[in-house]
């Protein structure tokens, strides 16, 4: 696409090449353009903390982030192109996809990973939509809500301790009163 023909002197070759010539340079600009907004949202896709996983509409993985192949244990140069059934060894997950395509619109809930440890994972299913509005597949959006759900556990063991612990010293106090 760098090369330019050269003008010649006849009238017909020369608007030839000229057309020719302004053809090269739009495709020249074109695919750059092309190639940055593609590094622009990879980088974006890399940098973010939630798992992003995309699929189409026979269920192929689309596209995968660093964050979800490591929340899900996978390889994700691999797993582009395969089936979610190959990819993906958790049936919530799978049943979430089924689910939100199924529907046809945004959808919402939580799945329970079982590896080393088991890991809960909140879940945002959405379609992803070209310009005429068809459906061209699911989007999923995964954040580990493992902490969150461990740190629920024990404040509320311990506002279960605490309420006993204050139930013997109140029934003494009432006794003796």
């Amino acid at each position: 696409l760098e090369f330019r023909m050269p003008v010649p002197r006849s009238e017909e070759l020369s608007d030839l090449a000229e057309v020719m010539n302004n053809m090269a340079e739009q495709l020249q600009q074109r695919i750059s353009q092309i190639t940055q907004q593609h590094s622009e949202q990879d980088a974006v896709l890399s940098s973010m903390v939630e798992g992003v996983i995309a699929f189409d509409m026979e269920e192929r993985l689309i596209n995968i982030n660093r964050s979800a192949a490591t929340l899900l244990r996978i390889n994700f140069e691999k797993a582009r192109g395969k089936s979610i059934q190959e990819v993906v060894r958790n049936v919530g997950l799978q049943r979430f996809v089924e689910q939100t395509m199924a529907s046809g619109d945004a959808t919402e809930g939580f799945i329970t990973l079982v590896d080393e440890v088991e890991r809960f994972l909140q879940v945002h299913g959405s379609i992803l939509r070209d310009e005429q509005r068809r459906p061209l597949g699911v989007l999923v959006v995964m954040n580990d809500y493992t902490e969150l759900r461990s740190l629920e556990n024990v404040r509320r063991e311990f506002v279960a301790n605490v309420s006993h612990e204050l139930k013997t010293p109140i029934t003494s106090i009432k006794g003796y009163v």
